[in-house]
């Protein structure tokens, strides 16, 4: 442990949900963001965080109801987690030729921008993995490369999203594509416990 590299894990939250859910495996939602960030080490290294960045789909009772479940469960496994919010705003669709509510996620990008360059001055890390396709965090860690040219970064991109983000792999050259396989064999258990034994949340229905 004392000369292993120490590894961050950053996962943008929507972005890698949005991936998993075009694979048609609802299964697959229900994953253990520690267990693959425990995947993506090397032999030389050990995790000192797994950081989850979302924001709560709360105009939807089933589907916030899901994704806290979900939220507890992460949390029970010692995933470090930091909510944006939605805000509804009119907007012209095209679709339909008029006004209609959007939703957008907010703070969540900024956040997890802010997170990294924080941790990286703060020491937190000898290598950084993001998981994302967002192509918004390449100032971040273009500011990390900067900053601290030391710090080894690797960018992870959800299932299928490789092309989709081309970019970033300009500004971060060490990068893997996470497929359907590795996320399969990181599912969380049906029931989740805490360390008291007390039963912290259950799969969704909707992802067995």
């Amino acid at each position: 442990m004392k000369n292993k590299k120490r590894v961050a894990v950053y996962v943008d939250g929507f972005n890698l949900y949005h991936a998993i859910d075009d694979l048609n495996d609802p299964s697959l939602k229900w994953l253990n963001l520690n267990a693959l960030a425990q995947n993506l080490l090397r032999p030389s290294e050990t995790l000192v965080k797994c950081h989850y960045f979302t924001s709560i789909v709360d105009w939807n009772p089933q589907k916030e109801a899901n994704h806290r479940a979900y939220c507890e469960a992460l949390a029970a496994h010692g995933v470090e987690i930091t909510y944006g919010k939605f805000k509804s705003s009119m907007k012209h669709c095209a679709q339909f030729g008029r006004q209609c509510r959007f939703r957008e996620e907010k703070r969540t990008d900024v956040a997890l921008g802010v997170q990294i360059v924080a941790d990286a001055l703060n020491g937190v890390f000898d290598r950084l993995i993001l998981v994302t396709a967002d192509t918004d965090q390449i100032p971040s860690v273009s500011m990390v490369k900067k900053l601290r040219p030391d710090i080894q970064l690797t960018w992870a991109a959800p299932p299928n999203r490789m092309r989709n983000a081309r970019e970033i792999g300009v500004a971060v050259h060490d990068r893997i594509e996470i497929k359907a396989g590795r996320i399969r064999a990181c599912r969380l258990p049906q029931v989740v416990w805490d360390e008291h034994q007390k039963v912290v949340a259950r799969i969704p229905p909707a992802y067995i």
